[in-house]
C-alpha cells in the first residue's frame, strides 16, 4: 500500500557505534532521494544488548575476524566518503551524548548535533562519554547555556532514552543502528539500500537497484 504524505523512518541509534555513523550518512542521503522524514530515537546500546540477550558485537574472540572487521570498517567508511578512526578508549557508554540528543531533538537541531557528535568521536577522537566534551560539541550546533546543561541532567531525558531502548527490544530490535518503516525493521548500515527500496515501493516510485543502471 502506497504511503500518504512524507514517509517516516524511525532511527534507533547509539553514538558509540561507528557503523551507526555510516548508517546516519546513508540514511540522510536516502531521505533526500525519497522525501522521507527521519525520526531520531536515541538509545543506549548496552541496554539493548542486555535486554535482548544479545552479545556485544564489539567483542571479537577471533583475531582474524577482528582484523577483517577493522578492514571492513575502513572500506565502508571510504565508500561513504568519511574517515573513521576508533578513538581511545572505545567503546564507551555515551550517556551524555545520548542525553544531549534528546535536548537537540527538542530544539529542532538533531541532525546537526548528531553529525557533530559522530565526527567528534570517530574523526577527532574525542571521548563523548565526558559531559564537557558533549557540551563543547553542542555549543557549536547552537545548543549552549544553562538551559542545555539543565536538560542534560534532567530525569525525564534519561527516562526517554530508557523508553526508546525498551521499545526497540519489544519490537524485535537487538542493536544499533535499527530502522523502522512502520513495522518493517532494518538492522545495520548495509540495509539502508533495502530500506530505500521499500520507501520507493511504498511511494510507488521506481528504485534503480545496483546492476540496473542504464537498462
Amino acid at each position: 500500500m502506497p504511503l500518504t504524505g512524507r514517509p517516516t523512518v524511525e532511527f534507533f541509534y547509539c553514538f558509540s557505534c561507528p557503523w551507526t555513523y555510516l548508517a546516519s550518512i546513508r540514511l540522510n542521503e536516502a531521505a533526500l532521494r525519497t522525501g522521507a522524514v527521519i525520526e531520531y530515537r536515541p538509545v543506549l546500546a548496552t541496554w539493548i544488548h542486555q535486554d535482548a540477550n544479545h552479545p556485544d558485537p564489539h567483542a571479537q574472540a577471533n583475531p582474524a575476524a577482528a582484523a577483517y572487521a577493522s578492514k571492513d570498517l575502513e572500506d565502508w567508511a571510504r565508500f561513504c566518503g568519511v574517515e573513521i578512526a576508533l578513538p581511545h578508549p572505545w567503546p564507551v557508554r555515551p550517556e551524555w551524548a545520548q542525553r544531549g540528543a534528546m535536548a537537540a531533538i527538542e530544539a529542532g537541531l538533531i541532525r546537526s548535533y548528531a553529525e557533530a557528535i559522530f565526527r567528534a568521536h570517530f574523526a577527532a577522537g574525542w571521548n563523548i562519554a565526558e559531559r564537557e566534551v558533549v557540551i563543547n560539541v553542542a555549543a557549536g550546533c547552537g545548543l549552549a547555556g544553562a538551559s542545555f546543561e539543565a536538560r542534560l541532567a534532567a530525569d525525564d531525558v534519561f527516562a526517554a532514552i530508557r523508553r526508546n531502548s525498551d521499545e526497540l527490544v519489544k519490537r524485535g530490535g537487538f542493536g544499533s543502528p535499527t530502522m523502522f518503516l512502520r513495522d518493517d525493521m532494518y538492522f545495520g548500515h548495509d540495509r539502508v539500500p533495502l530500506l530505500e527500496s521499500a520507501l520507493m515501493r511504498a511511494a510507488d516510485r521506481p528504485f534503480i537497484a545496483p546492476g540496473d543502471h542504464g537498462r
